[in-house]
């Protein structure tokens, strides 16, 4: 859950980032797998949810917000190969091109360099910025 989910039980910034790109465009980050979360059900949502017999569910996914000087920002998403749920995510969201393996990688040099435990899992994609 995001901390405006549950701002009572999620610490303030939970699920939330902020990175800066190397001079080639490229960046990485260290995180966990995403797991499904439900959206909220309260509202005309979650009535349009009971009404339609839908589940409240998004697959896993990392969201994204791209900025440079220059260019106009994009906002996306990345989903989770094999996840629940990417055939009837809550709000409709899911692209073939967004979903991507999160790879298992045995490499201990990579691993130590990355400052993870080794095997763990990586994700590549790119993401593109179009100039203003």
């Amino acid at each position: 859950y995001y901390d405006v989910q549950q701002p009572d039980v999620q610490p303030a910034g939970n699920g939330r980032g902020l990175f800066t790109a190397d001079d080639e465009g490229r960046f990485w980050f260290r995180t966990c797998v995403p797991s499904p979360y439900p959206i909220p059900t309260d509202g005309p949502v979650g009535e349009l949810l009971r009404a339609t017999a839908r589940h409240p569910y998004r697959p896993a996914h990392i969201h994204f917000i791209a900025s440079a000087g220059g260019h106009a920002p994009v906002t996306t998403h990345i989903f989770v190969a094999g996840s629940d749920y990417l055939d009837s995510d809550a709000v409709f969201a899911v692209k073939k091109s967004l979903v991507q393996d999160f790879t298992e990688t045995d490499d201990p040099s990579l691993a130590r360099e990355f400052g993870v435990p080794n095997p763990f899992r990586h994700a590549r994609f790119d993401l593109v910025l179009e100039p203003e």
